[in-house]
């Protein structure tokens, strides 16, 4: 069969030995031709083909939480040069550094490698002082201290980064247990709320050792990305922007360990302690209720003056549209149940007066701006309250005062601690209760009957004497249906 076609025409010969190079040709020198099965083509794998080979020119790598005086910085930079030689590095410092780090970033390996100093200068511009000025990439991995990277963990989380880029995505470092948690801040309460996410899917905040991969843009977005104490105050913001993070069941290699004597760990506790109260103090929050429901208090206390300054017709807080901070509602309370206790027991007829009243009755409580309680007294009953004749600080540190203007009464919660609960005498005549000479706007006389007899209304955690039909006397010190426009225009009601 050969012999007759190699005694075929000269063309056929032609044409078959082109067929036989072109072969040849499309077999081994254009390999990326060769005819493979058909795969679907997936979004993960185009991915991941594009961060293996721009990694380097898709992150920056940012070194932020870690102590001064004893860190592992210099094995943890040199872990991410060894495995990408060309990857932009950024340490931040909250001053000069000191020690100094044991590597110069005049190094030619090392060229890639920036430190930079938040430390005030004069001759400094803003731009000096931004981290985010010194980032082009698109993306940021903000590493802590003790860290060694594995590319193939970094590639799993640029694969994340770039597939859900509206999202952070965490790993952790060493053995760290990472937490998934969920942050409520409510503003007009001055309160922050952990709560922990056992999904562990989309979290707000993640608490333990982990690395964070974050797109700059979003970044760009918030107050202070960089801000002690880090991540804490990192998450804070971006849970406002409602930006989520990813937990990834993968992790960073840990570094050297550091801060392994009690001395070390003291001091870090204690500068952890002061930059979270200095942040609380900038954004105002004065408690923060944790996982377990406990409450951690950041605002006024018996020994310190109260959160807000003196009030000029209307508070400050109720100006910025906030509630009266929840250390003070929690020291007028205590000072509100003491104040009752002391006129109960003396045999003093007594009761809850307006706001405290219009509190009461909303929800068994102080109103969400008030700026005191405030308990009316018959007049006559006065001389039996030792402490109101006497005046001054009692056995348990509350202030008894008489107004220097106008015959009323307040106690203070400590000398120092001015959140009070005011005292108003009324004197009976002709079956009418009348003020005596002070003034408040909303304040004035009422008919003797709503006291007789006296009822009884939750208020404050305790049962407190009321008037005996508390809508009906509201209505009449503060117009009609004041029970439902407090509820509907809030403090505008009393402070218009």
């Amino acid at each position: 069969m050969l012999h007759r076609l190699f005694r075929g025409r000269f063309t056929f010969k032609v044409y078959l030995l082109l067929g036989i190079i072109a072969i040849i040709v499309c077999g081994y020198l254009l390999p990326q031709y060769k005819i493979y099965p058909i795969a679907p083509v997936t979004s993960p794998s185009s991915a991941h083909s594009h961060a293996s080979r721009h990694i380097s020119k898709l992150v920056t790598v940012v070194f932020r939480q870690f102590e001064d005086f004893e860190n592992d910085i210099a094995e943890g930079v040199q872990s991410f040069v060894s495995a990408y030689p060309n990857i932009a590095i950024l340490v931040i410092c909250q001053r000069a550094q000191y020690p100094p780090f044991q590597f110069s970033s005049t190094n030619e390996t090392l060229k890639n490698v920036k430190i930079l100093s938040m430390e005030l200068k004069l001759d400094s511009s803003p731009r000096d002082l931004d981290p985010l000025s010194y980032i082009s990439t698109e993306y940021v991995l903000i590493v802590p201290d003790s860290s060694r990277v594995s590319r193939r963990v970094f590639q799993q989380m640029t694969i994340a980064a770039t597939t859900y880029p509206s999202q952070a995505i965490a790993v952790a470092v060493g053995n760290a247990r990472l937490s998934c948690q969920q942050i409520k801040w409510a503003y007009d309460d001055w309160t922050l709320q952990y709560s922990r996410d056992s999904s562990k899917k989309l979290c707000d905040a993640v608490q333990g050792q982990h690395a964070l991969m974050i797109k700059t843009s979003v970044l760009h977005t918030l107050p202070k990305p960089f801000s002690f104490p880090f991540p804490e105050s990192l998450y804070l913001q971006t849970a406002v922007k409602n930006v989520k993070v990813q937990i990834l069941d993968s992790k960073f290699a840990a570094g050297r360990s550091v801060l392994k004597t009690p001395a070390a760990k003291q001091k870090s506790s204690r500068r952890l302690r002061d930059y979270r109260t200095a942040l609380y103090k900038d954004i105002g929050v004065k408690a923060v209720v944790k996982e377990d429901g406990r409450v951690q208090w950041f605002g006024c206390k018996r020994e310190t003056q109260r959160c807000f300054p003196p009030v000029q017709r209307v508070p400050s807080y109720v100006v910025s549209g906030r509630n009266t901070p929840p250390c003070c509602r929690r020291n007028i309370r205590r000072t509100t149940g003491h104040v009752l206790r002391a006129l109960l027991q003396a045999g003093a007829r007594c009761w809850l007066e307006t706001t405290s009243l219009l509190g009461a009755v909303v929800n068994g409580d102080l109103l969400p701006w008030a700026e005191y309680a405030e308990i009316g007294i018959h007049a006559s009953d006065l001389s039996r309250v030792s402490w109101l004749q006497r005046g001054g600080a009692d056995n348990d540190g509350f202030v008894w005062e008489r107004a220097t203007k106008g015959h009323y009464y307040r106690v203070a919660y400590s000398a120092t601690n001015r959140v009070y609960v005011l005292i108003l005498p009324f004197t009976a005549r002709n079956g009418t209760m009348w003020p005596a000479d002070w003034v408040l706007s909303h304040q004035r006389d009422f008919p003797e009957r709503h006291l007789h007899p006296l009822a009884q209304i939750q208020f404050v955690g305790r049962q407190a004497p009321a008037p005996n039909d508390a809508r009906a006397f509201l209505d009449l010190k503060l117009g009609p249906n004041a029970v439902e426009r407090s509820e509907r225009i809030g403090p505008r009601l009393l402070y218009p």
